[in-house]
C-alpha cells in the first residue's frame, strides 16, 4: 500500500462530457460512406510472420485490409474485397482470423453471399488471395472461431448457430448445428467446451456445454433484471468472469462471476456518458468497449465489483446522444500495443495504448472545517469526486495523477496522488484550516495576488467560505476598504 501525507479530499464519481485520455491517436483512415453516412462496420486484426500488423474492417462495398505498421501515420491498403452490399442500412460485416486465413460474414444481400475466405499467408511480400465463399449459409451477423478450428456462425433465418470445420482452412465444411438451441442468437463466444450465446430479444445470455457437438446441452441462462437486447458477451481466460452488453439505452455493461455456473452473481456494472454501449472484448483484466457516440472506452475489471474506466477516446465528435452512430468495434489483440476502433461515420482509428490499469484511493481527510462543499476534479479526464464524512474511496487510472480541490468553482488547492495499480492506496489529506489572515489564495504568503482577489471581492466577486474567512482580516464579517488597508500593512510589515 502507498501511504503519504498530502492536501485534500472527496468521493463519488460524477458524469461529465467524455474526454480523450490514455490513448494516443496514430492514424485515421476513411472510406466513402453512403448518402446516409453509413458504411464502416466491424474491425478485426492480423499479424503476419514478420510482425507486421494489419487492420481488417468493413466498408460500404466490402472489406479492407490495411498495413498499419510500415507507415503507422498513413496505413497502406493491401487488399479490397467486394462483398454483398444491399438491403442493410448499417452494412453489418463481421470478421475472424484462424491461422493465416480470414473469414467474413455479413447481413447484406447481393453477390457472393455466404462466408468469404481469404488467404493472408502471402503477406507481407504479396497481397492476400480470395479463396472461396462457403455457401451453406446466407446472411449472418456474427461468427466466432475457437482454437480447434470450429467456426460458430450466427445464421439469420437458419439453424440459429451453424458450425463449420476449418481443419482445411481453405475449404470449410459443415460440422454440426445448434438446431433449436440458441434461439434468438445475436452473438456467440466459445471457450473450453462452453458456448456463451447472446440471445437477442429473448434478453438471455445462455451457457451451453459443447464438449459433444452431437449432444449440445444448455447449462444455464442469465436473465438480467429488466433486461434489454442480449447483444454480446466475452469471458476472461480463466473462465471466471463474463462481461455482457445489452445494446439498449440505459442498460449497463454487466460483470458476472461465473466461477460457479450454478450460482452466477452480478458483481459490477458500467455505462458511458451516452448511455448506450455496443460490444466488448476482454484482454487480460481490461475490457475494450465500442460505445457508439462516446467512442472507445477501456475499463479495468481486476476488481469485478468495481469496474474502473482507465482510458477513453471519443471517435464520434458530433454529439453524445443515445443513437446508433459512432464506434462500432474495437480490436485490442495486437502484438504492438495498437488498438483499432471502427467508427461508422469517421472511419478506422488506430491508437497506441500502454496497458494502464486501475488503482484505488482510500483517503482520510484531516480538517476541523466542514468541507463537504468541496470536490476533486481530475486534470486527466475532468471526472469529479465528492467527499463523504471526511473520507472518500474511488478507483482511478494508475500513475501520478493531479487533481484540483474546488469550492464554489474556485480552485483551493492542486494536489498529486501517486496511484499504484491493483492495490488500495492510502492517503491522508489535510485541508487548509490554520490559514494566515490575508492569504486568500492559500499559497502560503500574503502578496499582491491576494490584494487583487480582495479588491475584486469588495467590488462584487464572490468568494467561497474559506477564502472569505482569510480575507476578512479585521474579523468584522464584512469585506471592505478596511480589510484592504490591513492587507497592505501586512505586506509592508513583512
Amino acid at each position: 500500500m502507498n501511504f503519504k501525507i498530502i492536501l485534500l479530499s472527496l468521493f463519488c464519481f460524477v458524469f461529465s462530457n467524455p474526454v480523450n485520455y490514455n490513448l494516443s491517436l496514430v492514424s485515421i483512415t476513411m472510406y466513402e460512406n453512403d448518402n446516409n453516412n453509413f458504411g464502416i462496420s466491424d474491425v478485426w486484426g492480423y499479424t503476419d510472420e514478420t510482425g507486421v500488423e494489419y487492420a481488417i474492417f468493413g466498408y460500404q462495398y466490402g472489406s479492407i485490409i490495411l498495413d498499419v505498421s510500415t507507415n503507422p501515420n498513413n496505413p497502406i491498403e493491401v487488399f479490397n474485397l467486394l462483398g454483398p452490399s444491399n438491403s442493410d442500412y448499417y452494412y453489418h460485416r463481421d470478421y475472424k482470423v484462424y491461422g493465416d486465413f480470414l473469414y467474413i460474414v455479413n447481413e447484406m444481400t447481393g453477390s457472393d453471399v455466404g462466408m468469404q475466405v481469404v488467404d493472408l499467408s502471402p503477406l507481407p511480400y504479396n497481397n492476400p488471395n480470395y479463396v472461396t465463399t462457403y455457401q451453406n449459409i446466407n446472411q449472418s451477423h456474427n461468427l466466432w472461431i475457437d482454437n480447434n478450428g470450429l467456426a460458430f456462425i450466427e445464421h439469420v433465418g437458419g439453424d440459429n448457430i451453424h458450425i463449420v470445420n476449418l481443419s482445411n482452412p481453405s475449404n470449410p465444411v459443415y460440422e454440426n448445428t445448434f438446431g433449436n438451441l440458441g434461439s434468438g442468437c445475436h452473438d456467440i463466444f466459445t471457450q473450453n467446451n462452453l458456448a456463451y450465446v447472446s440471445e437477442g430479444w429473448n434478453s438471455s445470455f445462455s451457457i451451453y456445454d459443447i464438449s459433444n457437438l452431437d449432444n449440445i446441452n444448455l447449462i444455464t441462462s442469465i436473465f438480467p433484471q429488466a433486461g434489454g437486447y442480449a447483444h454480446n458477451a466475452w469471458v476472461t481466460t480463466n473462465d471466471d468472469i463474463l462481461v455482457t452488453t445489452e445494446e439498449t439505452v440505459g442498460k449497463t455493461i454487466k460483470v458476472w462471476d461465473i466461477s460457479d455456473l450454478q450460482n452466477i452473481e452480478l458483481k459490477g456494472e458500467y455505462l458511458g456518458e451516452n448511455m448506450l454501449a455496443h460490444n466488448v472484448h476482454i484482454k487480460e483484466n481490461l475490457v475494450y468497449i465500442s460505445h457508439y457516440t462516446t467512442g472507445i472506452k477501456i475499463i479495468d475489471i481486476y476488481n469485478p465489483n468495481d469496474p474502473i474506466e482507465v482510458a477513453a477516446y471519443d471517435t464520434y465528435i458530433n454529439n453524445n446522444n443515445s443513437t446508433f452512430h459512432g464506434c462500432w468495434g474495437v480490436y485490442p489483440f495486437t502484438h504492438n500495443n495498437y488498438i483499432y476502433a471502427s467508427d461508422m461515420q469517421y472511419g478506422l482509428f488506430v491508437f497506441e495504448f500502454d496497458n494502464i490499469n486501475a488503482g484505488w484511493l482510500n483517503i482520510n481527510v484531516l480538517t476541523e472545517n466542514n468541507s463537504s462543499e468541496g470536490y476533486l476534479k481530475s486534470h486527466l479526464n475532468d471526472k469529479i469526486f465528492y467527499m463523504q464524512n471526511h473520507n472518500f474511496y474511488f478507483g482511478f487510472p494508475s500513475g501520478l495523477q493531479v487533481f484540483d480541490y474546488i469550492i464554489d468553482d474556485i480552485v483551493i488547492q492542486t494536489v498529486e496522488f501517486d496511484i499504484q495499480e491493483h492495490v488500495v492506496n492510502e492517503f491522508i489529506l489535510s485541508l487548509p484550516q490554520n490559514y494566515q489572515l490575508g492569504d486568500i489564495n492559500f499559497d502560503g504568503a500574503v502578496s499582491i495576488l491576494d490584494i487583487i482577489m480582495l479588491i475584486n471581492a469588495v467590488l462584487g466577486n464572490e468568494l467561497n467560505q474559506l477564502e472569505f474567512d482569510a480575507a476578512d482580516i479585521n474579523q468584522d464579517f464584512i469585506l471592505n476598504v478596511l480589510d484592504i488597508i490591513e492587507m497592505v500593512n501586512i505586506i509592508l510589515n513583512n
